[in-house]
Formats: structure tokens, C-alpha cells, sequence
């Protein structure tokens, strides 16, 4: 640097530092290190407190000179007392903060806003200033801010952190902030809810600064590089991914009440950088100067009325409906323009940091114009003596030195206000009497300091802050896997398999840990007596923190993932769940790892997985062999499990998008990530090896751990003080349920019975073994309760082997309430427990409880003992004494559970989960946040029982919610957690399928998938209940799937599972087929662009090889990849009619018999139009069956029957098809793969191949042929589901804003939507106007006629677009637009345009329930003859019917184009 650029620097730094003196270290109190938001007292405020986050940053620019003046040398040691005033402001936080570690304390558990830190202190004291309830203390962004410069200053090599006291309390703080997900706060403007009635809500702002907050500070060790272990900070990878995710899928919306916010671009930009997706960055930032930028800085808020001239100062709410009159007069605030340079200077971006700069210089004002700035100091430099004199002195004749100060908003004065509403931005502004606002100023000479390259980006963001958002893709991150078998036992029986496992006696320097134990480790973290902290709460910890080993003096410790722990709740005990779980954690763990070395998930087998006996009933350990077992004595859900674990060698997962690596954990510890516990040998107090090494929940076996504790009370066990239950709900002799369905599983439970009754003192009796020796052979069940023996349906062999035989009657417990029975079920209060002829039981009356302790002790089937359970549980509660059987009803009903678990008999599993109460609390904590803060409301129970949640609740919350809304039948309760936890890894697998849904009601998705359940088996609502209860958890997951689906719904092949099983659907009473189906592939994960709108043709290519040939099947359709990565026959069905993907399925017969037979029965069931690609990967001929050859053989095969053990093999073609259509080719084993096997099919051809085939399907009466009105029920079926689900398009609700603009009100069933003051207080696009339009809606009962009036209201919208004089909807003398009428007048013309078309009778009365349903069965648009056709007539009946009818034809054209576009969108 020559000198004259030397001396460029130091003027340049010293004008700064007098600056900066006189700005900011001037008001610096030097007692307490605080500072001041301002010195002005107006009619807004007291500014003269000193707040958290205006401190912050008020003092960065502080920080950025000290780091500038290090770069010289620096004689006169101001970058010494720049440093030391940052670290003296930063330490007069930190004590105003530790003064309230007891609040810190309370608020880690409560989250109560009266229990948070407070937002500001006294400057002179550092003490409080408003009691708890005064202020909106809960700011959560401030905390996080302090946290997050405390990392950045100590990166940086300042010393804030003195003591270990004050490393436990920024741990602390770290507890404090890392729940902000769901933690609403007052947020930035310290208001909360933009009416500012003291409601906090979720701020996208204040989650933000949460996640760069939490990942700055993790590892920093605040002593800096002389500090050691104990000093560093830890954060949980899974709280930052967490607060990280709702982020993103939030942003650009700040909150429910405020659709944008300039407070986002601290989130977005400098100081936090917390946003990885460029993408989101850019909508954010455009969204914000779209809506937001003026003249004179941005808009905090859209009708932010804070400061504006016709704010009413005398209170500090608004009432809702004045917001409007802030429209377009907003203050404007300069502040907003300094981030935008300093995120321009970050990010290179020149055009922008100019852009601001210029835009900001006209705003500054003149510091020698304001009173308070008359005394600053000269350009001269100070006078240097060694007795400073009592004055200052003054030279006479210079001038005082002029800073730039920037005020805290710009206001239009009053007479410019309608002048400004008319015409944005076109009125002058003034400043407001705060100036400077500090925080302002300092941001700006901190830009300055950049800007003149008197300070690097490098060194005011150490810990590359900046770079977050262009940080390397880490989709291919590699996984590693370590299977561990609980036992020798096991492993040596996976073995037989080819599977290899390490067992936990194997593991050498490795000691596997529950993940109760690392979360109990993390209790310890931050502990301090002295200050009353205890560290870390309890929580759970997330998959992120166990994939990671960890190392306590030289010793690792692995744990298993929490997923893994049954003891949190039934779900895992599904196999089939189980595998889905694992999936989708994979991809999680693979998508969001972004520390050194590669993530480990520890698998731990267990007996209870494969329903195994465990080695002491075992007479001799199995033999290891030479060649793979047949799992034929699996059932499917074990196979599934087995086969899924075993495709793992291949190195890919979840179709190929994840790569993981199967080892031995010793081999995969040198390129794991280790995390370092080492904190905890300083903690004396401690017994943290005791925690790590001695854990009973690993020392035996998983399963048995978690049997252990079956008699003691759990944290999931139903505390005392329940409220009554079923009220009106009973058990009679005379009713009942139909038959429980019979489930086909494994042999496991029996032999473990003996063994099990000695560990765990069981009391009641087990399911009798079946009697051969009377001669009834194996379908007859005894029962030893003197009733009269019964014979139950066919059992399969398997269920035959178990001797378990369930009565044919035997109850799941009572129906669930008649609301969702519907309003024409039978199913009546009165349900009976079969078996017990003689007994008549009614809950919550008492004067049968004798009889039925007599009953319990001799009855031996699970549905009676629960049936009884729950009777004694409703009369005297789960702590009342049985004494017959030596034990309270809480532990019978524990035992009933864990027999129905290891049964898998889910209907009396729900029943005896719901009588416990158990409820996933913090899981459900986790999911219902996914779910609101993507505005996605949550009601739980019905009718007058309905809670509504809208925002983030705490787990006893929840608990309470669901005891008290799911009252009346139990076993809701259980099936709602089902449908929240299925919901929540919908939304983030598939956000798309929520598309035009604000409420998610839990009861009446339970209604649609009944509704579901009854179409599928064509049985009534009372079986279909029967069926939901006893579907397993996997099931009931694939079924919430498929009622999501939304649009899919009215396509010709709605089913998107197995085809072959829908008749036997009917015929078995129950959902199956399912378990061999690619879990990606049946929730949702297929291409959705293979069919472009202008594809005529369908083009396939295929190829095979098998394991000897390169172990790779390739199905190509019009040159998208389709998921073909397991072993066996890879199979794809296209949908040429609906141009989609209706199967990606695969059958595993190279290992397993039931695969080849479900193969055969898939293939028999293929419907003729159906286009079918199989490929072979590995080997397919192991198990293959003759059965399963010769259904491809009726398909057209020749070479099925000479395919051999490893051969490669394709096939293409449909059901029926002439031989020219047909492709195929094999080769053999040692021949290498398959030659590309390519074939096109043209879609018109095959299209009228398939309508000839349905035609013949509907040879009938006029009135069932297909016809215009009719489209077999697809549309009716979705508009069923949507209307249950209350979706709605897209753009919906700002059309009803518009709607209500040109109207008074629109009017439902005798209800109004006014629209004042409903436009007045909510902007079009406010999350807050759509629950209210959607709550106006549910008065509506019926769900399709729900739909019909989105459609309707839809149809209004674009006629007032197009043809805005038409006045649609509203007949002269009119100024409400009535859905109601317009439907039902819409159902006239269209009654009298079918009967024209079928041929009917001219005088046909109406039949307005056939109406209806044919009505509801329209498509939307398309043609002449949809939904918004008859709308558009009967809207615009009053032009006359020539004009309405080309309007309404326009209308058609116009829908089908917004359709088409919200299509392009949503796809995009």
C-alpha cells in the first residue's frame, strides 16, 4: 500500500471513528456497556431503553472499525477500545440476560410467552424495565441475533465469554431459541399478530435468525484457542435441520397475518445468510421490493399502520377493519435499503450496491441541522497534553463536522394522504423526530466501511456466513449402514439368507447405546446449580445425532436410531411402516448431512422383526447353509422387511437416489463422522458413564427391554383425572361389528409364550391352541367361557400353525361415533363383545363389573379380554384393582397390548393404545408444526368437540386435545395420530398434494378414508370402519395417499396399488397386495411429464442383466427413467388412457414363493389396456413358479419358460395384444446382458383398443350408459374426497377477495361472507382471509356440493374478469351473489338437458338426488356439458339465455386455460 493510500485509510478510518463516537459509543452507558434505541420520547414511545436486538446491531459497525484498525498501525489504540466497547455492550447483554436464568429455565419447558427473556432493559442499570406481561418479551430473533454476533465476534478473536458460568448459560440459550419452530413470538416489530392484540404467531423473520444463529455457534469454543472442551458449544444437527426446513418451506410469508416482510432480508441477506435455496432467495427479495419498496426506504408490512398519520395514538391495537385505510400510506423505512447495499457487498452484486446507495443519499439528514449535534467535534485533531484540561477546546472560525444520520421512517403528511392513496408513491415524505435510529446508522457506516475497502466481507463474517446459500450440493452423500442382530440366535438365521450382521458381543471398541441414552448425555450439557439450569430438556433426539458416532475419552458409542424404539409407540412394530420409516429417513439423513465424514445408521434386528423364538425356547441353533433359505415361512410383511434390508447390497436405495454402503460398524468408523463428548468428563456431579455403557434397553435385546417395563407406568401411560368417557356409548349382547378381519401372520408369538408369561407374570389367558384331538379340525375355536363353540371363516395354514383363531363375531371394540358412520349408518350406540352370550355390558355403569372380573379370568381371545378391559376402564379407571387377577387395569391392558403387538393385531392394538392414552407427544409436536406453518390449519375431533390448531402446541397440549375431542371413541384416538404423522410426511415428501388446502380436519379424513375402504370392498360403512381398524399402519398410510392424491382422483384408473387385488378386496373384506410395491412408488414418487400434450406416440426401450451380466434392469418411457433397482421382476404399468404411471412394482422371486404368487396374481388382474414392461435384475428364477410362468405366458411369452437361475429378461406388451406387439427377448446367465429392447406404441390406437374393451363393460339401461353427465363415478369420487378435504385451486381465495369487491356479500345456505369489514382488515393473499372464507364454507355439510360451490364461486371470478358489466350472480336488484340459488338452477338446466340426452321421458319429474349425483360426476370444464357450463347459465340467467349461453361457452375456454396454466405451475 503506497503512503498516500495509507493516509486515504486513516482519514478515512478516523472520519469514521469520530463518526461512530458521536453516533453510537456517546450514548454507550459506561456502567452497564448499553445503549440507547434513541434519545427521542415521542407520542410512539420511550426509545431511551435499551433493547437487544438494537444493540446488536447498533454496536456492528463498532465491531467492523476495531477489525478495520487492526489492519494499520494503529498509535493512538482505538482498535483496542473499538474492541473492548463491542465486548462491553455484548457483556452488559449477556448480565441483563443471566439476572433471569430461572425465566430461561421455565421457558425451556413451557414455552409461555410470560416466561421468556425480556426484549429490553434499563441503559443505566440493566435491569428490567415492563413486568412479563407488559411488552412482547418473546422475540426470539433478538436472543438469537445476540447469539449469533457472539459467534461471529468470537470467531473473530474477541473475548465476550469470561467464565464456565457463562459458557452454561449461552448453552443454555441455545435450549432457549432451538424450538423456534414452533415457538410463536412477538417477532421483530414486537407485536405478533399485525393488529397488534398481543397474539404471537410464527415469523419466518424470527425462525430465520434462529437457524444462522444455531449454526454459527455450533462447535465454537467461546474461550477461544485456549479453551478446551468444556467451553465449546454444542447445537443438535436435527434443531437446526428442523427450524431450516419450516424456513424454507415458509418463505417468502412471514407470518398468517403478514404475506411479506422486509424484516426478511436480515433472513435472506447480512447478518444471517440463513437460506440454502438460491431459488428462494431471489422470490423472497423480488417479493419484497415488489410489494414493499417506496421512494424512502420499504414497508415493514403491508397496511402497517405503525407511525402513519391516521394512526390513533391513544391505543395501542387496531381494530380490524381500519387496516384498510393504512393501504398505500405505510411508513417507509431507510433501514431496509442499508441491508439491501450490505447484501449487494456480500454478494459482489455492484448494480445493486450502487442502486441503494444512490437511492439512500437523498434520504440522510444533515447532522449540523439538528439541535442535538451542535456540540460535536472539529476536523482538527484533539489537542495532546498530559493534563487533559476541564473543557474542550475550541478553535474559533472552524466548522462543525457534518455526519450523515438516517431517520427511523419517512411518513406522508396528512394532506398528501389521499393524494397517495390515489397514486402510489407520488406524494413527498417526511421524516419522522427519530433520527438517527442507531441501528440504522450503524448498518449503513458498516456498509460504507466495505464499500471503501477499509474492511473485508472475510473479516466480518469468520464463519462464512455468506457462503451458505452456494454451498455444495450434498445429494450424494453415501449412507453408511451397520445391521446389527440382537443375538447370535438371529444372526446365524439372517446368515442362511446371505445377510451378514455383526451381533452386539461383536463390536469390540464400539458399545451401542439407545438413543434415550444420548439424549439423557445431552441433559447434562449446560447443567449449572449454581445458576439453576439443568441443561438440555429431555427431548428425543433425531435421526442427524445418531448417525453420528461419538467419542468420550478415546471410546466410541453408537446409537440406534429413535425410529427403531417401540417403546414410543406402536407403528414400528409394522414391518412394512417400518421399511418406509427407513426410507424416508435415508433420504432425509442424505439430503440434509452436511458435516465431515459420512453419516452411520446403526440398524439394530430383533426376534420381534421376524417373530422369531429367542435362543432359550430353542432346542438347537439353527445351521448355517450353503445356500440361501426360503423365507416361504415369512409372512409378507417379514419378507418385505427382509427383502428390503437384503437390497441394501446393492449400494442404492429409495429407486436409486440414495447410495448407501453396508459394513461391519469397525469398518465403517474411519470415514464416519465423530462428534466429541468429551464435556462430559468435567462433569464431576455426573454419571455419564453409567449412562453410556450401562443400558439395560440394549443389554438383551431391543424387544425384550421394552417388555421389561410393560408393568410400570410409562411416560405414554394416561395420567390420572381422565374425563369421562362415552357418555352414551355401550356394550349390548344384541350388536356389534361384523367379523374382525383375519390376518395371515407368523409363527413367532407361541413358542415365545411360555417364555414370556415367565418374565413378564402375565395374567390373563392366552388364545387357546386349536384341539386336533376332538376331531373339528383346525378351524374350530374352543372357548373355556362355557359359551357355545363357533366356527370362524377359513384360516391360511400360517394362522393355522400360530393357533390362534379368533371368535367369528370378535369385536374391535365399539363403533366410532355416528358422525362418522355417516348420516345413514345403522351403526347404533350398542355394541357387543362376542362371546359373551350371557352378559350385557354398558360403559360407565357399573352393575356388571362382578360378572365381568368373572369373565376376564376365563376368557382366552384378545377382542373379549379388551372388550371387558374397557368396560372396567370406563366404570373405575385404569387404577382401579382387579383382584381376581392380581393386578390394576392399567397393567392387564399393558398386557393385552404387547400380545396384540406381537400379534399384530391392530384393531385390538388401537383399542388398548386408546384406553392408555398413549399419545407420541413430541413426534406430534414435530408433525402438526410441519403441517400449520405451511398454513396448513389441524382440527382434531367434530361438531362441537372440534379444536382447531393453527399454530405450534406443546406435547401436553396435545395430549389433552385428543383425551378430550376423542372422548367418544378411543380408538380415534390413536387413528388421528396415525393420520397427523401420515400427513406430515406427505407435506414434505410431497407438498404438491396439499396444493389448495387450508384445514386439515383429522375426523373427516377419516371419514373419506372409509368412504375409500367401502368403494374399494363395495361394502357398507360399518364393515368399511371394520376394515379401517384392523388395516396395519402401513396400510392406513398408503390409503391417506391415495385420498390426497387430489386431481388424480377423477382419472379412469384411480387405483394407483395393485390392480389384481381389488375384487379380491371385495370378496376378503380387506386392503392387501401392497408389500412388494416400491414404497417411493406408492406414495406419490413417479414421473409426472412422460406424456407431454403433444406425444402421439408411446416410445419404451428396456434392458436386462442379470447378476452375472452387470445387475441392472434400465426401463426407459419416452426417454424418462422409471425406478427398476430391486431384485427379481421389475415391472411398470402405463395407463395409456390417462397418459400416466399406474404401477412401479417388484417381485422378489429369486428369494421367495408368496413373491412369485403375488407376481401371478398381478399379472392375472392387469386390465386389457394396460401396457406392462417387466425386467429382471439379479435373478428372477430361484422361486419362480410354474403358477407365475404361466400367467406370462397367457400374456404372450415365449421365453418365461426357459428362463434360468440368473438369466437377463424383458418383456413388453399389453393383455391381449396381437403378437406384432409383443416384445421379448433373454439371455442367458454367462451371455451378458440383454440387447436394448426398444418398441413404440402409437396412444391413439391403444386408447380405442381400450374404449372398445369398456364399452362392452356397460350394456344397459339408458340411464347407466355413459353419457355427458356421467363419468363413472371418478368425479364424483373426487369431489368427495376434496370437499372432505376441503381443497380448493390454488388462486382461490384472492378470486373471492375480488369476488367481494364487486358485491356486498356472498351468500351459502341462508349464511353471509359480507365484505365489510372483511376486506377491510385482510389483504387478498392473507392466510387469515382463507380461514376465514373456508370457515364460511363449512356450512355446507354435504362434501361434493362443498366442491360445487368452489366451483361456483370459481366460475363468478373469471365472468367478472371477462365480462365485468355482466353482474353474474347478481340479478338486477341484487348485491349479493347467492351460491345456493346458482346451484340449484345450474341442477334444473342440466336435469332437463339429460333427460334430452338419454332419451328420457319429457315429463319426468325431478329427482333431485339422482340429480345431484350425476351432477357431482361432471367434470369441471372440457366441454360443453361440465360443472361450469350450467354454472355460467344459470349466473348470468338474467342477460337471457342466447347471451348467457355463448358467455358461458367463453367461460369453458377460459377455465380450461387457467386450469392448463395453475397445471404448468403446479408442475413446474
Amino acid at each position: 500500500m503506497s503512503s498516500a493510500e495509507q493516509k486515504r485509510v486513516r482519514e478515512r478510518l478516523d472520519y469514521y471513528y469520530r463518526a461512530a463516537r458521536a453516533i453510537i459509543l456517546s450514548r454507550q452507558n459506561p456502567n452497564t456497556g448499553l445503549i440507547p434505541a434513541s434519545v427521542a420520547v415521542t407520542t410512539h414511545g420511550d426509545y431511551r431503553d435499551a433493547w437487544v436486538r438494537d444493540n446488536v446491531y447498533s454496536i456492528m459497525c463498532v465491531f467492523g472499525l476495531a477489525l478495520a484498525y487492526r489492519r494499520i498501525d494503529d498509535e493512538l489504540g482505538r482498535a483496542y477500545e473499538l474492541e473492548h466497547s463491542t465486548t462491553k455492550l455484548m457483556r452488559g447483554l449477556l448480565f441483563s440476560m443471566m439476572r433471569q436464568s430461572a425465566k430461561v429455565e421455565r421457558f425451556k419447558y413451557t414455552l409461555s410467552i410470560t416466561d421468556s427473556l425480556h426484549a429490553k432493559y434499563n441503559t443505566n442499570t440493566g435491569d428490567t424495565v415492563v413486568g412479563d406481561s407488559e411488552w412482547g418479551h418473546l422475540q426470539v430473533d433478538a436472543t438469537s441475533l445476540f447469539l449469533l454476533m457472539l459467534a461471529q465476534m468470537t470467531a473473530a478473536g474477541f473475548q465476550v465469554i469470561y467464565t464456565l458460568d457463562e459458557v452454561d448459560f449461552v448453552q443454555n440459550l441455545v435450549f432457549y431459541i432451538e424450538r423456534a419452530y414452533r415457538t410463536p413470538d412477538y417477532g421483530i416489530w414486537e407485536r405478533g399478530n399485525k393488529v397488534n392484540h398481543g397474539e404471537p404467531e410464527l415469523n419466518s423473520s424470527s425462525i430465520g435468525i434462529v437457524v444462522a444463529a444455531l449454526q454459527a455457534i455450533n462447535g465454537v469454543n467461546l474461550f477461544g484457542s485456549r479453551g478446551g472442551p468444556s467451553s465449546v458449544i454444542h447445537v443438535l444437527p436435527d434443531e437446526v435441520t428442523r427450524n431450516s426446513m419450516i424456513l424454507h418451506s415458509a418463505l417468502p410469508r412471514e407470518s398468517f397475518s403478514k404475506e411479506i416482510d422486509a424484516a426478511l432480508l436480515a433472513v435472506i441477506g447480512y447478518p444471517a445468510y440463513a437460506v440454502a435455496d438460491e431459488e428462494v432467495v431471489q422470490k423472497t427479495r423480488n417479493e419484497i421490493v415488489t410489494k414493499l419498496r417506496g421512494r424512502y426506504g420499504c414497508k415493514r408490512f403491508l397496511r402497517d399502520g405503525h407511525q402513519a398519520v391516521l394512526e390513533d395514538n391513544s391505543r395501542l391495537y387496531y381494530d380490524p377493519q381500519e387496516l384498510r385505510i393504512f393501504e398505500n400510506i405505510e411508513c417507509e423505512w431507510p433501514l431496509f435499503f442499508t441491508y439491501f447495499i450490505l447484501d449487494g457487498l456480500f454478494r459482489g452484486d455492484t448494480a445493486a450496491v450502487e442502486e441503494y446507495r444512490e437511492a439512500i443519499k437523498p434520504l440522510l439528514v444533515d447532522s449540523t441541522t439538528l439541535s442535538d449535534y451542535a456540540d460535536l467535534p472539529s476536523v482538527t485533531p484533539p489537542m495532546r497534553t498530559k493534563t487533559p484540561p476541564r473543557t474542550s477546546p475550541k478553535s474559533p472560525g472552524l466548522t462543525r463536522e457534518t455526519f450523515h444520520l438516517i431517520p427511523e421512517v419517512y411518513y406522508v403528511p396528512r394532506e398528501s394522504v389521499e393524494a397517495e392513496k390515489a397514486n402510489p408513491h407520488s406524494q413527498d415524505r417526511l421524516p419522522n423526530d427519530n433520527v438517527p435510529l442507531v441501528w440504522a446508522n450503524s448498518l449503513y457506516m458498516l456498509g460504507n466501511l466495505v464499500h471503501e475497502n477499509l474492511v473485508s466481507t472475510a473479516e466480518l463474517d469468520p464463519l462464512g456466513r455468506r457462503f451458505y446459500a452456494r454451498r455444495a450440493d450434498n445429494r450424494d452423500t453415501v449412507v453408511q449402514i451397520a445391521l446389527l442382530a440382537e443375538d447370535e440366535s438371529l444372526q446365524a438365521k439372517l446368515s442362511t439368507f446371505g445377510l451378514d450382521t455383526q451381533s452386539l458381543d461383536q463390536l469390540g471398541s464400539v458399545t451401542i447405546c439407545p438413543p434415550t441414552a444420548l439424549a439423557e448425555v445431552y441433559t447434562t450439557l449446560g447443567m449449572n446449580d449454581k445458576l439453576g439450569m439443568s441443561g438440555r430438556p429431555p427431548r428425543p433426539v433425531g435421526t442427524l445425532s445418531t448417525c453420528r458416532l461419538y467419542r468420550v475419552q478415546g471410546r466410541l458409542y453408537a446409537f440406534v436410531p429413535h425410529f427403531l424404539d417401540k417403546q414410543e409407540f406402536y407403528l414400528s412394530s409394522d414391518n412394512d411402516y417400518l421399511v418406509s420409516v427407513i426410507e424416508s429417513q435415508l433420504s432425509f439423513v442424505q439430503r440434509h448431512w452436511t458435516f465431515a465424514g459420512r453419516p452411520t445408521l446403526v440398524i439394530l434386528l430383533t426376534h420381534q422383526m421376524f417373530n422369531q423364538s429367542y435362543p432359550d425356547s430353542l432346542a438347537a441353533p439353527p445351521t448355517t447353509q450353503s445356500a440361501p433359505q426360503s423365507d416361504r415361512h415369512f409372512t409378507s410383511s417379514q419378507r418385505h422387511l427382509l427383502h428390503f434390508i437384503m437390497n441394501l447390497r446393492s449400494g442404492l436405495c429409495c429407486n436409486g437416489t440414495v447410495r448407501v454402503r453396508l459394513g461391519n460398524l469397525n469398518e465403517l468408523v474411519p470415514t464416519s463422522s465423530v462428534e466429541s463428548l468429551d464435556f462430559l468428563v468435567n462433569k464431576n456431579d455426573v454419571d455419564w458413564l453409567g449412562i453410556l455403557r450401562g443400558c439395560p434397553t440394549i443389554s438383551r435385546t431391543g424387544s425384550t427391554s421394552r417388555l421389561r417395563e410393560l408393568g410400570a407406568a410409562t411416560p405414554l401411560a394416561t395420567p390420572g383425572g381422565r374425563a369421562p368417557r362415552r357418555n352414551t356409548s355401550f356394550y349390548n349382547v344384541n350388536s356389534g361389528l361384523k367379523t374382525p378381519v383375519q390376518r395371515k401372520e407368523g409363527d413367532g408369538y407361541f413358542p415365545l409364550a411360555s417364555e414370556l408369561r415367565k418374565r413378564f407374570n402375565f395374567k390373563l389367558l392366552d388364545p387357546e391352541m386349536p384341539d386336533q384331538s376332538a376331531g373339528e379340525g383346525p378351524h374350530h375355536y374352543h372357548s373355556s367361557m362355557g359359551a357355545s363353540s363357533a366356527t370362524t371363516t377359513p384360516l391360511d395354514d400360517d394362522l393355522s400353525a400360530l393357533g390362534l383363531e379368533p371368535h367369528p363375531s370378535a369385536s374391535a371394540g365399539t363403533a366410532l361415533p355416528v358422525p362418522l358412520g355417516g348420516p345413514g349408518s345403522d351403526v347404533g350406540p350398542a355394541v357387543m363383545s362376542p362371546g359373551l352370550d350371557s352378559l350385557s355390558l354398558t360403559l360407565n355403569d357399573p352393575a356388571e363389573v362382578p360378572q365381568a372380573i368373572a369373565m376376564l379370568g376365563s376368557a382366552n381371545n384378545l377382542f373379549d379380554q379388551m372388550d371387558l378391559l374397557h368396560y372396567l376402564f370406563s366404570c373405575h379407571g385404569l387404577k382401579f384393582y382387579v383382584e381376581a387377577m392380581d393386578a390394576t387395569v392399567h397393567e392387564l391392558v399393558e398386557e393385552v397390548y404387547m400380545k396384540a403387538q406381537y400379534l399384530k393385531q391392530w384393531g385390538v392394538l388401537r383399542q388398548a393404545a386408546g384406553v392408555l392414552g398413549k399419545v407420541v407427544n413430541n413426534q406430534l409436536t414435530i408433525c402438526i408444526t410441519d403441517l400449520v406453518i405451511r398454513l396448513k390449519s389441524l382440527t382434531i375431533g367434530h361438531g362441537s368437540n372440534e379444536v382447531v390448531i393453527s399454530s405450534p402446541v406443546p406435547p401436553d397440549a396435545i395430549n389433552d386435545i385428543l383425551l378430550r375431542c376423542c372422548s367418544e371413541d378411543l380408538r380415534e384416538i390413536p387413528l388421528v395420530q396415525e393420520v397427523i404423522i401420515n400427513l406430515a410426511d406427505l407435506i414434505q415428501a410431497k407438498p404438491d398434494m396439499f396444493d389448495g388446502l387450508m384445514r386439515l380436519r383429522t375426523h373427516y379424513i377419516l371419514i373419506a378414508l372409509r368412504e375409500e375402504i367401502s368403494r374399494l370392498n363395495n361394502c357398507d360403512e360399518e364393515e368399511a370402519l371394520d376394515i379401517l381398524l384392523e388395516m396395519s399402519p402401513f396400510e392406513l398410510k398408503v390409503l391417506v395417499n391415495t385420498i390426497m392424491s387430489g386431481p388424480s382422483l377423477s382419472k379412469a384408473n384411480v387405483h394407483s396399488l395393485v390392480h389384481s387385488e381389488t375384487k379380491a378386496l371385495a370378496n376378503e373384506g380387506k386392503v392387501r397386495g401392497w408389500r412388494n410395491v416400491s414404497v417411493n412408488a406408492v406414495l406419490g414418487d413417479r414421473p409426472t411429464d412422460l406424456f407431454a400434450a403433444d406425444k402421439t406416440e408411446l416410445s419404451i426401450s428396456v434392458q436386462s442383466a442379470g447378476f452375472s451380466a452387470g445387475n441392472f434392469a434400465r426401463i426407459d418411457v419416452n426417454r424418462t427413467g422409471l425406478p427398476a433397482a430391486n431384485r427379481g421382476i421389475n415391472v411398470v404399468v402405463l395407463d395409456p388412457v390417462e397418459k400416466s404411471v399406474a404401477e412401479t412394482v417388484s417381485f422378489d422371486t429369486h428369494l421367495s414363493e408368496a413373491d412369485a404368487q403375488e407376481f401371478a396374481d398381478f399379472v392375472n388382474g392387469l386390465e386389457p389396456h394396460m401396457v406392462f414392461i417387466m425386467a429382471v435384475k439379479d435373478d428372477a428364477a430361484e422361486r419362480l413358479t410354474p403358477e407365475a410362468r404361466q400367467a406370462v405366458e397367457a400374456l404372450g411369452s415365449h421365453m418365461i419358460g426357459q428362463l434360468g437361475y440368473r438369466d437377463s429378461w424383458c418383456f413388453v406388451g399389453y393383455k391381449g395384444a396381437p403378437r406384432e406387439h409383443i416384445v421379448e427377448v433373454r439371455q442367458a446367465a454367462a451371455r451378458g446382458p440383454t440387447d436394448v429392447l426398444h418398441i413404440r406404441y402409437n396412444l391413439e390406437d391403444l386408447r380405442r383398443r381400450a374404449a372398445q374393451t369398456v364399452g362392452a363393460e356397460h350394456d344397459g339401461p339408458a340411464a347407466t350408459r355413459p353419457t355427458p353427465s356421467s363419468s363413472g363415478g371418478r368425479w364424483l369420487r373426487r369431489r368427495k374426497n376434496d370437499g372432505a378435504l376441503n381443497r380448493v385451486p390454488s388462486d382461490f381465495y384472492p378470486r373471492v377477495w375480488k369476488v367481494l369487491e364487486q358485491c356486498h356479500g356472498v351468500v351459502v345456505q341462508n349464511e353471509c361472507l359480507p365484505r365489510d369489514p372483511l376486506i377491510y382488515e385482510k389483504t387478498p393473499e392473507e392466510p387469515n382471509f382463507a380461514i376465514r372464507v373456508e370457515s364460511f364454507l363449512d356450512v355446507i355439510q354435504d362434501p361434493a356440493e362443498r366442491q360445487i360451490a368452489v366451483e361456483c364461486l370459481m366460475t363468478i371470478s373469471l365472468l367478472q374478469v371477462t365480462y365485468p358489466d355482466s353482474r353474474p350472480g347478481r340479478p338486477d336488484g341484487e348485491e349479493s351473489v347467492n351460491v345456493t340459488r346458482i346451484f340449484k338452477d345450474a341442477l334444473g338446466i342440466f336435469w332437463d338437458v339429460w333427460k334430452q340426452q338419454t332419451g328420457a321421458a319429457a315429463d319426468l319429474p325431478f329427482d333431485e338426488p339422482l340429480a345431484r349425483r350425476l351432477f357431482y360426476d361432471l367434470p369441471t370444464a372440457g366441454e360443453e356439458h361440465g360443472t361450469v357450463y350450467y354454472l355460467a347459465l344459470s349466473a348470468l340467467a338474467h342477460l337471457g339465455r342466447e347471451k348467457a349461453q355463448a358467455y358461458a361457452l367463453e367461460c369453458i375456454g377460459h377455465y380450461d386455460t387457467w386450469e392448463k396454466e395453475r397445471f404448468k405451475v403446479c408442475t413446474a
